[in-house]
């Protein structure tokens, strides 16, 4: 241990600048070192720039332990100021910035080339395996059960309908990722459907503003399921009203969706919003 220093010593070596802020961190992580006064017979002495000197070369090596423990403290809180696209997981995966999910879907090819876009999270890309096995032992297909428990809804004569990605990005707190699909009969499964066109057909289940609201459709040979023209929807709503009704459309899904009812009965229901 570092030999006892006065607590008068102390306030004297403040007065040398460096020396004095080196010995103010060290005394903060090490205060066993300050004795009470009373048991040192020459406490009110004061302390030279000599014995300061001395002080510190004696304990040099602790005063720059604490040093460098407080410099990479800083720096991690630092790093973690930085701007970046979101917190990542105890699984290393990012979550995806708004601002990235726009970008991605305005130049998919030269996002995915860059290493930027959305992803699914290691526990995500298991559920979709899970829900793919589940539908495969009920014998029907994700297309087969899609048509049949999604709520469509005619729009200008196409029939469409928005649903919660069951296999949703890992997208920043407060951002949701939907699939709008599209009746066969109405839209072929390879069709490409503009952007204005996607939104227009959004706003038909929830009322969202230019800036709440962000679509784009994978390339074809990327969509799972081909049998059915679908766009990636992600939801961010900006005022009360439309969380609010964001909030029911969820809902409403949850309650008639047997893969929903499925995952709660198997203990999972946090993961499908029980």
């Amino acid at each position: 241990m570092p030999a006892p220093l006065e607590s008068t010593r102390v306030f004297a070596i403040l007065q040398y600048g460096a020396a004095g802020a080196v010995t103010t961190l060290y005394l903060h992580f090490h205060p066993q070192v300050l004795p009470p006064p009373s048991l040192r017979s020459d406490a009110m002495q004061p302390t030279t720039w000599r014995e300061a000197n001395v002080w510190l070369a004696k304990n040099m090596p602790a005063v720059l332990g604490s040093l460098m423990a407080l410099l990479l403290t800083l720096l991690i809180l630092a790093y973690r100021a930085l701007p970046s696209d979101g917190d990542k997981d105890s699984d290393g995966t990012e979550r995806t910035s708004w601002a990235t999910i726009c970008a991605f879907a305005k130049d998919q090819a030269g996002e995915a080339r860059a290493g930027r876009g959305p992803r699914m999270t290691p526990t995500v890309e298991m559920r979709h395996r899970r829900y793919s096995e589940w539908c495969a032992a009920r014998g029907h297909t994700e297309f087969e059960l899609v048509s049949a428990t999604a709520i469509w809804s005619n729009v200008g004569g196409v029939r469409v309908a928005l649903e919660p990605n069951i296999a949703p990005y890992h997208c920043e707190t407060g951002v949701s990722h939907w699939l709008l699909w599209y009746e066969p009969a109405d839209v072929a499964g390879g069709a490409a459907v503009d952007a204005t066109t996607l939104v227009a057909h959004v706003r038909a289940f929830v009322e969202v503003r230019d800036e709440e609201c962000c679509c784009f459709q994978s390339p074809p040979e990327r969509r799972r399921v081909p049998q059915m023209a679908h766009a990636h929807v992600f939801l961010r709503p900006r005022t009360e009203r439309t969380a609010a009704a964001i909030a029911q459309l969820r809902a409403a899904r949850r309650l008639r969706s047997p893969w929903a009812e499925a995952e709660r009965l198997s203990g999972r229901g946090e993961e499908v919003g029980f």
